[in-house]
């Protein structure tokens, strides 16, 4: 009984550092809170636009704003982990959003255009607007004060 409660403990040790190690990189941090901000948009955008039959930008639009609250929380305290006050960080997240919301929008709007449904338009969307906010967010929303006052 002993072995095997040392064999878990030493897999349970394991796993934790595998986790610690993997969960180290912003990158993945950005990318599960990505991925959670992105399910709650792409599940509001369904039932608001496919179920609630609202307007595909009027949908789409509330989605995302729903999902924000979502996306810099998560961003802010646990992917850049910043020390800054909300009231710096969260009108330049809002303006990195704003900036992600207006590319969002456009590619969804000509994909649309173009014959493609709103799911495909919006898998279209969630693969290239992410990876440009989280540049955004490195270099400006979440860049630390004191690296910003040496430049």
């Amino acid at each position: 009984m002993k072995k095997a409660f040392n064999k878990f403990r030493k897999l349970v040790l394991a796993y934790r550092r595998l986790r610690d190690a993997i969960f180290s990189q912003r990158w993945i941090r950005f990318g599960v809170i990505g991925t959670a901000a992105t399910f709650s948009y792409f599940a509001l955008g369904i039932l608001f636009v496919d179920l609630l039959h609202m307007p595909v930008l009027i949908g789409n639009g509330l989605a995302y704003i729903i999902s924000f609250a979502v996306s810099y929380a998560g961003q802010s305290r646990w992917t850049f982990r910043a020390r800054d006050s909300d009231t710096r960080m969260l009108p330049k997240f809002a303006i990195a959003q704003a900036i992600g919301f207006c590319l969002n929008s456009f590619i969804i709007g000509v994909a649309v255009k173009w014959g493609f449904s709103y799911i495909v338009s919006m898998l279209l969307a969630v693969a290239i607007v992410p990876v440009i906010v989280y540049f955004i967010c490195k270099f400006w929303v979440f860049k630390r004060r004191e690296e910003n006052e040496q430049n």
